[in-house]
């Protein structure tokens, strides 16, 4: 309607003006959770306006034009005319009441530069290590001479506030040259609130042997953990431990004294309480205080001008006072630093030193006056993110503190919850990883890994951001973590469960006006009974139509059913983002082709897969296919490939079904850039003596793009190999290659002139007689 637009638009003019005082402003923020609530609900009815066209759209193929209005279309008519005539009621409300704010129209926010900076690893999140060289120090004389010789169990705690940089020095120790000499084993767990002994030893066999132990009893993860420890000197660092339960350490230290190791095995401790160390303790806490002025400087220098940005002198007298105020707090220090890289203006800096939130009093009787000094730096460098920035950080306030954030899982979330887009040619994937990158860079994420390719697969967020993060969120943002859930506000968005030692009454959701994600990371497999979700993780066994997950464009499903699946798929319509995890059956239902929104089918340790849906080729938007499978029905070859603009891993099995090299050709694999992993895979049929296929002509055609980082080759068995295989420049970026039961096979590619390679597996090639 006139009334709703006129609104709207009057609105996103002030918005911008809004959300940046917000910060200081109790009230303009209450009126902005109005205003996000109002949206979201505006957004359903939109929603379910073009489900419900889509779907009539598709029903007029099938009745005559002379056919009268169905019920059910008055009905829904009906219904969402009055839910528009009361969210324009509610706009108007919204709208008469910011003329008591005085907001500003049309205040532009500051783009940030984009540069080619890319971090490619992470081992140690800070190269450098400011004002910390005598703490260093005296932490590595422990570890390498007072514990060196000691027959018991050494525990040395680090204690000290959020943000001092317990972690980062215990990183910079653990990853020390002579630490990794001194000690067989050495063993990193984040314990976080959750002090759990089965857990921490199973962390503890993870991390020695690679692989879950899946072990039912404490008793037998203890006895595992004594064959990995045993004759072993270790160093285990226990990072961000809260237990202050004495009866909890002592069966966790009782369970590993039971081990026979070497002298000098260590427990290092970090954690902010006094308290803690004091339990744990075996020797003198270790207090770690704040920088000196002239460290702050330092590290304040090393963010803010980087090695070759001029260090002008007006700039210089402002980031001063800047630092001063951060009052020795690293973590204040970098995040502010990172913020002003980006900033050349005298103008820019002065707004960052004279802004309100420097006078903001937490509200937290428990803070202390450095405390609210390091969340007041926090909070100034988020009131000067961009708008869309904002969104997509404030939103990891649903994930647990310390989870391991996956990125490409992250982005995917923010692309179901319409918090970013497509940007003119610019892929709303790229957008995401530039938003990433962003966040990255002012230090809103930290401990960045990556994968054997060099390429960021995940990260995490300091607690006090994560303090940050919830706190501007509020109500909106649920992370269950434990005890009885049993009610919920009704503007509740975003909820997670992290614990499977809860208990939840699925009725506390049905007073919640518009639930948009909920991540179940504790294994319950539930599923609420809500119509507005956007993005859904679950290991439920089953889903079905009645949950109502027509809004749904992000599923994450975890070991549920195939069969589920199958009569779920028709009944998501808008769905963005498949990923299947385990499941139990996997059919794909020929109705998939149907969901024309589908960007990434992600398909992981399932049953095989006896085949694809046929016209897959249709789903002109995917970009990740993870598996496809070759058919001989129509439909169903490697034709619908052709054309997909596809990206990441590409795992095409049924090879033997390709009738000839023209059909191979058909791929277009070539023409895939964005490709980084590849598996070809033949089954026995066409390989068989009575088979007219050239598998040889077919390996050709199969050509992939240079970029390649991973090649996997599996059951081929043709002679040769292809042209491009002994082709150095159409391999060169190869990281990985992997050659295996090619049983007729008689020669190998020319491995030594792969200049990146540092994974190399070749099985079950029993014929070959030469190396190209």
């Amino acid at each position: 309607t006139q009334k709703l637009s006129s609104n709207l638009t009057a609105i996103r003019a002030v918005l911008k003006d809004a959300e940046k005082k917000q910060i200081t402003s109790e009230v303009l923020k209450n009126w902005l959770q109005k205003l996000t609530d109002a949206a979201y609900v505006l957004d359903d009815i939109l929603d379910q306006c073009s489900i419900h066209s889509t779907k009539v759209h598709s029903d007029e193929g099938h009745a005559s034009c002379l056919s009268p209005p169905h019920p059910k279309d008055i009905l829904f008519r009906f219904n969402i005319g009055k839910r528009m005539k009361d969210i324009t009621q509610r706009f108007h409300d919204i709208h008469e009441e910011k003329s008591r704010f005085n907001l500003e129209l049309g205040v532009t926010e500051v783009q940030t530069v984009d540069d080619d900076w890319r971090q490619t690893s992470s081992d140690i999140t800070e190269p450098t290590l400011y004002g910390r060289d005598k703490d260093r120090e005296q932490i590595m004389k422990f570890l390498l001479e007072d514990a060196s010789n000691s027959e018991d169990l050494s525990v040395y705690p680090i204690v000290g506030m959020g943000g001092l940089g317990k972690t980062t020095l215990a990183k910079q120790v653990f990853n020390d040259h002579k630490v990794c000499k001194h000690f067989d084993l050495r063993i990193w767990v984040c314990v976080s609130d959750d002090f759990n002994t089965k857990t921490i030893l199973e962390s503890i066999i993870e991390s020695c042997t690679g692989q879950n132990p899946n072990l039912n009893t404490l008793e037998a993860v203890r006895k595992k953990v004594e064959l990995v420890l045993l004759n072993k000197r270790y160093l285990l660092v226990l990072d961000d431990v809260w237990n202050e339960d004495q009866e909890k350490w002592k069966q966790l230290k009782g369970k590993l004294q039971c081990a026979r190791t070497s002298k000098g095995a260590t427990i290092l401790v970090t954690t902010r309480l006094q308290e803690v160390a004091s339990t744990m303790e075996t020797h003198p806490v270790y207090h770690l205080t704040e920088l000196s002025g002239d460290d702050s400087w330092s590290l304040f220098k090393h963010h803010a001008f980087g090695q070759n940005r001029e260090e002008i002198e007006e700039l210089v007298a402002i980031g001063r006072e800047i630092v001063r105020r951060c009052v020795g707090w690293p973590l204040a220090i970098k995040t502010l630093g990172s913020l002003l890289r980006d900033k050349s203006e005298i103008s820019q800096w002065e707004n960052v030193k004279e802004s309100e939130i420097w006078d903001i009093r937490e509200e937290s009787s428990c803070m202390t006056c450095e405390e609210n000094s390091i969340m007041r730096a926090l909070k100034l460098s988020y009131s000067n993110l961009e708008l869309s920035l904002k969104r997509c950080f404030s939103f990891c306030a649903i994930f647990p503190k310390d989870f391991v954030i996956v990125k490409e899982d992250l982005i995917h979330l923010w692309m179901a919850n319409g918090f970013i887009k497509s940007e003119g040619n610019v892929e709303v994937e790229d957008v995401g990883n530039k938003v990433w990158k962003k966040l990255y860079r002012r230090s809103f994420f930290q401990e960045a890994k990556s994968d054997k390719f060099g390429m960021i697969t995940s990260c995490k967020m300091h607690d006090l951001f994560h303090d940050l993060a919830k706190s501007i969120t509020g109500e909106e943002c649920v992370v269950i973590e434990e005890g009885r859930l049993s009610a919920l506000s009704t503007r509740v968005h975003y909820v997670s469960l992290s614990n499977s030692k809860m208990s939840v009454d699925m009725t506390a959701f049905k007073k919640v006006e518009s639930l948009r994600t909920f991540m179940d990371f504790s294994n319950i497999g539930l599923v609420p009974s809500t119509h507005c979700l956007r993005a859904l993780c679950t290991t439920s066994y089953w889903l079905s139509p009645v949950n109502d997950l027509a809004h749904l464009r992000y599923l994450s499903w975890n070991r549920g059913s195939g069969a589920a699946l199958y009569k779920l798929i028709c009944q998501l319509p808008k769905l963005q983002i498949l990923k299947l995890q385990s499941m139990s059956q996997l059919r794909l239902p020929k109705e998939l082709t149907q969901l024309q929104d589908l960007r990434h089918i992600v398909i992981n340790n399932c049953d095989p897969i006896p085949g694809m849906p046929p016209n897959i080729g249709k789903l002109r938007h995917l970009r990740t296919l993870s598996t496809f499978v070759v058919g001989s029905q129509a439909g169903c070859g490697l034709a619908e490939l052709h054309s997909l603009k596809l990206g990441g891993m590409l795992r095409i099995k049924g090879l033997e079904n390709v009738p000839n090299e023209w059909d191979a050709k058909q791929a277009n694999l070539i023409g895939k850039k964005d490709l980084n992993i590849l598996h070809l895979s033949w089954g026995g049929s066409a390989n068989s003596k009575g088979s007219n296929v050239n598998v040889d002509r077919v390996l050709e055609a199969l050509q992939p793009p240079s970029t390649l980082k991973s090649f996997v080759m599996a059951g081929y068995q043709g002679r040769q190999l292809s042209s491009w295989m002994r082709n150095g420049s159409v391999m060169r970026e190869l990281v990985e290659v992997r050659l295996l039961d090619c049983d007729n096979c008689e020669e190998l590619p020319p491995l030594g002139k792969l200049p990146h390679l540092k994974r190399l597996d070749v099985r079950g090639m029993k014929n070959v007689k030469w190396i190209d």
